[in-house]
């Protein structure tokens, strides 16, 4: 019976950290983004460009709602890399 157990030595273990980070950066823009686009939509700002973009600006308050998700996924799992 082998078991093949890979050892990550510091380097990779920071290249997969970054890589992480930089994900949960592009989440955390995305339900910024969509957040605030939905905010404007909600207040009579930009009716247009959501309008073209996606048929209702409800939305974007899901996708926000989905990014947001997987900002805190990614920030959890980022954190409990670090602990074990």
């Amino acid at each position: 019976m082998s078991l093949k157990q890979r050892v990550w030595t510091t380097e990779e273990s920071d290249r997969n950290r970054g890589r992480l980070e930089q994900l949960a950066g592009f989440t955390g823009l995305g339900w910024t983004a969509s957040t605030l686009g939905y905010l404007g939509a909600a207040l009579g700002y930009g009716n247009t460009i959501v309008s073209r973009l996606v048929t209702e600006p409800q939305a974007l308050l899901y996708v926000g709602g989905v990014c947001l998700l997987a900002t805190l996924g990614l920030d959890r799992l980022t954190n409990g890399r670090d602990d074990g």
